[in-house]
Parts: structure tokens; C-alpha cells; sequence
């Protein structure tokens, strides 16, 4: 039943895959996304590693997969248009992608066959839980993780760096901004003058 399950899953993120490259609408190939990560951690939890399925789920999913969603629909991003050429590049994209998997396939099934077969390895009770997973991350793993984290750190500082405008924002154009309705009139306005000790105050109108 496990391995049934497995060339299930495996098909399905097979399909799910090819259809986020080659599908030429970016929300369906995001939609296509979804299904390789849900696939995926369908996979996790096959293996026993139920808190990798979890975090596929939240994070990946459920996080990051959404924010592609927004900024595609953000920046309202349509169907791509063919271009001359296309065509050849797909062609060798997909004959050396085929040569590829033929090849890793073939050395699975060399692998798993006759007297070289690989023995299912022994798993603690443990694994994969989230008290193991922790207690690792904290102790063995600690610096690789804190590595991890500042990696992060540099590229979220990165991202904001591009985005930033190439321009003071105090320096733009005045056809741009503020608003003609906004901007402030070149007549003076109206304005009180004070006159001298004990004068009540009077407009600049009320002089002339």
C-alpha cells in the first residue's frame, strides 16, 4: 500500500511539475505549485516526518505560495506571448531533461535489483517528531541553523536595497507629484496684517 501511495504521489508531482514550466499562464502554473507542495508533504508523512509535512503545508504552501498568487495578481500578469525560437529551446530543454531522468531512473532500478538491493535502514521511534527535530536544531545543528538565519536576514535587507527608488523622493518631478488639485496656488492669499500698538488687526482687501 506504502509504495502504491508513493508512484501515486510521485506521478502526480511529476505532472504538477511540467505543467508549472510549461503552462504559459503564471496563476495556473502557481496553482500547479500548490499541488507539488501538497504532494510533497503527502510524501513527508509517509517517511514519518509529520512536523517536514507540516511546515510544507504552512509555510510553503500556505505562506509563501500565497504571496506569489498576490504579487501575479498585483502586477496582473498575463498569458506569455510565443517569440520566434521558442520552440528549438523547448525542444532541447525537454531532450535533455528526458535524458536525465531516463538516466537517474536507470540507476535506480540497477540499484534496487538483484544482489546490490539496498536494505530498508532501522528508524527511531522518534523521528521526525517535533521534540527530536528541536532538540537537533538546538544542539547539533545549531550553527548550520543560525547560518540559516542570517542568510535570511541579508536577503530580506537585499530585497528591500532593489526596490528602494533610484531617486530622492523629494527631488520628483513636478508633473508627477503633488496633484495639480493638491498643488498650492502662485496668488498669495489673503493675509492679516498687524498694525501698530493697540490697532486692530485688518485684511490685506480691507487696505486697498
Amino acid at each position: 500500500m506504502e509504495s502504491i501511495l508513493f508512484y501515486i504521489m510521485a506521478a502526480i508531482i511529476l505532472v504538477a511539475g511540467v505543467t508549472v514550466i510549461l503552462h504559459r499562464n503564471p496563476v495556473k502554473s502557481a496553482l500547479a505549485l500548490i499541488v507539488v507542495m501538497l504532494s510533497l508533504a503527502i510524501l513527508y508523512l509517509q517517511l514519518s516526518a509529520s512536523l517536514l509535512a507540516m511546515v510544507q503545508i504552512m509555510v510553503y504552501v500556505g505562506a509563501i505560495m500565497v504571496l506569489f498568487l498576490f504579487v501575479i495578481m498585483i502586477l496582473n500578469v498575463g498569458v506569455e506571448a510565443p517569440f520566434p525560437g521558442r520552440f528549438s529551446r523547448r525542444a532541447i530543454a525537454g531532450l535533455t531533461g528526458s535524458l536525465i531522468g531516463i538516466t537517474l531512473t536507470g540507476i535506480v532500478l540497477l540499484g534496487t535489483s538483484g544482489s546490490n538491493s539496498i536494505a530498508s535502514p532501522t528508524v527511531d521511534s522518534d523521528f521526525g517528531s517535533i521534540e527530536r527535530t528541536g532538540e537537533l536544531l538546538l544542539t547539533r545543528y545549531l550553527l548550520p541553523f543560525e547560518l540559516i538565519s542570517v542568510l535570511l536576514l541579508v536577503a530580506i535587507i537585499g530585497a528591500v536595497l532593489i526596490i528602494r527608488p533610484r531617486w530622492p523622493v523629494t527631488s520628483l518631478p513636478t508633473e508627477l507629484w503633488p496633484p495639480s488639485s493638491d498643488r498650492p496656488s502662485d496668488k498669495p492669499e489673503s493675509s492679516k496684517i498687524i498694525a501698530g500698538d493697540g490697532a486692530e488687526g485688518f485684511s490685506a482687501e480691507d487696505a486697498g
